[in-house]
């Protein structure tokens, strides 16, 4: 769907845009293979050979890192459908909310067939090479708390281009936690409908002190939660996105798809946390 879109051209805005797919240009390429029509403006329409050229041959080459840094940020959700079983849906887990001072206690990572857990003292070392895979990443909030969190402790670099469904589901006027988003879409966390990030907290502490794995298994059932769902919100921001928009653009097919959780939440650990628990995670 990138490929209609020609805001990214700079000097192109939503009314030349428009114009331009009223005239009947569905594509780059049928932009680059024509003459200009003549109600067009001359300036404009060698910007739009230029610079497409340009985007072209970075698609061309799969560069998308290349991408990230040239599409204006505001677009960057149109490219969603291009980047479809590439994306790495991510979540962290921490010991608070200071990246300067809290540790990382884990991460799960969902790639749309199955998740990949990341355990501090185990195998979070793991983690830089393997999110390398992935030319894409969705977060809730993650710009804000999750990359900069990561970028600091582990010092790596996460350039990838980043759909954070917090802000783009702002822009369709859908306001919120996770949870309470998650809730407005009739999305069931099961037994785990009272966890949240402080309980995440509480679990990690709890490991540490008992090395139970019950503590540790619930932990990452929560955490495995959070990225199963993101897919399901990426797909919804997408097609309302272009609703709002009024674009051209087909919509996304939602999958339906059942994606087992490979840890399960202990009953007993559940149980033990329903009470004096307050989030003091306001995106949660």
């Amino acid at each position: 769907m990138i490929k209609q879109s020609f805001q990214i051209c700079e000097g192109i805005g939503q009314l030349t845009e428009k114009k331009l797919w009223k005239l009947g240009f569905k594509n780059w390429d049928e932009i680059l293979q024509s003459k200009m029509p003549n109600s067009f403006s001359g300036a404009k329409w060698r910007v739009l050979q230029s610079e497409l050229v340009k985007f072209q041959d970075v698609i061309d080459k799969n560069d998308f890192l290349e991408f990230n840094q040239l599409c204006p940020s505001k677009l960057i959700w149109r490219s969603i459908p291009e980047l479809i079983g590439k994306i790495a849906f991510l979540d962290i887990e921490t010991t608070g909310l200071n990246r300067f001072r809290n540790k990382i206690t884990t991460i799960a990572v969902y790639d749309g067939i199955q998740c990949h857990n990341f355990v501090n003292g185990k195998n979070l070392d793991d983690f830089p090479e393997f999110i390398k895979k992935f030319p894409a990443i969705v977060t809730y909030y993650g710009k804000c708390f999750d990359i900069p969190f990561i970028q600091n402790r582990m010092g790596i670099e996460m350039d990838q281009i980043h759909y954070d469904l917090c802000f783009l589901l702002r822009k369709v006027g859908i306001t919120g936690g996770l949870k309470s988003i998650e809730k407005h879409f009739n999305i069931s966390r099961g037994n785990m409908a009272d966890l949240d990030g402080y309980s995440a907290v509480i679990l990690w502490k709890k490991y540490q002190k008992t090395k139970e794995e019950k503590y540790l298994n619930t932990l990452l059932a929560y955490n495995n939660e959070d990225v199963i769902n993101l897919e399901y919100l990426l797909y919804i921001a997408y097609n309302k996105l272009i609703e709002k928009n009024e674009t051209p653009f087909k919509k996304l097919k939602i999958p339906v798809k059942k994606i087992p959780n490979p840890f399960i939440a202990d009953k007993t650990v559940i149980k033990e946390l329903k009470e004096g628990t307050t989030s003091y995670f306001p995106w949660i």
